[in-house]
């Protein structure tokens, strides 16, 4: 006995009708958010009052599921190779989304993860030690060219954010820095301090309250205009360096493939979330800036981003296989 077409053409619509319904309720249970990095750090004092926000907004359970390893890439590919049913999301960084990918040791991100929103930003500082005889960039510039080798500069790590801070303002100024990796800013911070090294650049939350205690010194913040936070630092725009734009971003992701209904729903709660002050509040405290984002908006952004930072690491020879 043949079956009738209509109930054969019928199928498919059938079929297709519970997933989308699915989609439309989600979330019906509690979701894993993924930070790539262990607890304490910069991404996950930002993922957990985001978390937060959305279990109030989303009425389930938000986890917050520390998997570190590979700076960042272990946890993005653990997100990546989940099943895209919304209920497991990440928290993505430069690390593993934008720097890792340049230099060979990740995956690409816009082929294995589906954007969110953007979460927040903030910038990196330029600071040195208070000895150090340099009051603005320019003497700065001067007296690293004055010297063999040039002023040396800690980072956070090779590959790091505050790393290609250095090399991007050496590439743009012609000018050359002796690199000084460690285990994080916060063990670099006391050698600045001491002379031991001339300076580094350094997230807001770190610097600024050594710098607004007078131990350390700020040059410049590496953006277009200057930070709400810190006010009196000038940017490396009005110092006649607009290109160097450097931020340290969060950002809310999924694997590929995720209906674009819940990556909606997802984003339009992460808005409502950033938008309670006690989110914001927990956020500024990090010197994380909230940002009003979307999926069009971030998949721009880290295209923008990999535009900025896939040529600087060729140049600078950085490799993370």
């Amino acid at each position: 006995m043949s079956i009738p077409r209509r109930i054969l053409l019928a199928a498919p619509l059938a079929l297709a009708l519970p997933a989308r319904a699915q989609d439309a309720a989600w979330p019906q249970r509690a979701i894993t958010l993924v930070v790539p990095f262990a607890p304490g750090g910069p991404v996950d004092n930002v993922a957990r009052p985001v978390a937060e926000g959305l279990r109030r907004r989303l009425g389930q359970a938000v986890v917050v599921e520390n998997r570190a390893g590979g700076g960042g890439t272990v946890g993005t590919r653990v997100v990546a190779q989940a099943r895209p049913d919304g209920y497991t999301l990440l928290i993505g960084s430069p690390g593993p989304l934008t720097i890792a990918p340049a230099a060979g040791g990740g995956d690409d991100p816009m082929r294995v993860l589906a954007p969110v929103a953007l979460i927040s930003e903030s910038p990196q500082v330029l600071v040195v030690g208070p000895n150090l005889p340099a009051a603005n960039l320019q003497e700065f510039l001067a007296l690293s060219r004055s010297r063999p080798g040039g002023l040396n500069l800690g980072s956070a790590g090779i590959g790091t954010t505050p790393h290609l801070a250095m090399e991007m303002l050496g590439q743009l100024t012609g000018t050359r820095f002796e690199h000084i990796p460690y285990r994080g800013t916060g063990a670099a911070v006391p050698d600045v301090m001491a002379g031991k090294i001339d300076g580094l650049f350094g997230d807001i939350s770190a610097v600024l309250p050594l710098v607004e205690a007078g131990q350390l010194r700020a040059l410049a913040i590496t953006g277009t205009q200057r930070s709400p936070l810190a006010p009196a630092i000038p940017s490396a725009a009005e110092l006649g360096f607009p290109a160097l734009v450097v931020r340290n971003w969060q950002a809310l992701l999924a694997p590929a493939g995720t209906p674009e209904p819940i990556l909606h729903r997802a984003a339009a709660a992460l808005a409502e979330a950033l938008e309670d002050e006690t989110v914001r509040a927990a956020l500024t405290r990090q010197g994380a800036l909230p940002v009003r984002s979307g999926p069009e908006h971030l998949a721009n952004f880290l295209r923008e981003e990999r535009v900025t930072w896939d040529p600087i690491i060729r140049a600078a020879g950085l490799t993370l296989q």
